[in-house]
């Protein structure tokens, strides 16, 4: 009969051509050799770790190098240029903070911008069904609150 005989399967294989052996001595060599595959895979693993810590050092090096770089660009050019030190910028503010808190009391509304204010009003509660027919009197109080607002900071910024 056909097919009767069963072919078994010995443990080792003898190829023939030249490609085989090398896999065949490969496979030997592998499997007389003292590691395990955890062992293998634990010496890859910690391989790849140290090449990623090299390049990760590599590239901390380079950004402070870059980053020290321009910390010497930055200093040499304030030196050359104006001489606005961290302290007469601190006096700026200061004073600045000081007008603007014996100031903020004291901010009048002009009798224009009142007169806009009260023609808002007046309009939304005529219109209190279609606020949108007082975009002209939104508008013009918008306007004279610019032109106060504008005035205000003249003022303060003025006083510098």
């Amino acid at each position: 009969m056909m097919g009767s005989n069963q072919s078994t399967l010995s443990d080792h294989h003898v190829f023939q051509s030249g490609q085989g052996q090398i896999g065949f001595n490969l496979m030997n060599s592998l499997q007389q050799s003292p590691e395990s595959d955890s062992t293998r895979e634990r010496l890859a693993s910690l391989d790849i770790q140290k090449r990623v810590k090299d390049e990760l050092q590599r590239l901390q090096n380079k950004e402070d190098q870059i980053s020290k770089s321009t910390d010497e660009r930055i200093a040499k050019e304030s030196t050359e240029g104006s001489q606005i030190g961290r302290d007469s910028v601190a006096r700026s503010i200061s004073t600045l903070s000081q007008k603007l808190r014996n100031q903020s009391g004291s901010i009048d509304q002009s009798e224009v911008v009142k007169n806009a204010e009260t023609a808002v009003v007046r309009c939304l509660r005529l219109n209190d069904r279609r606020p949108l027919d007082c975009w002209r009197e939104v508008e013009e109080f918008k306007r004279e609150v610019a032109r106060l607002e504008n005035a205000f900071v003249g003022k303060v910024v003025g006083d510098v």
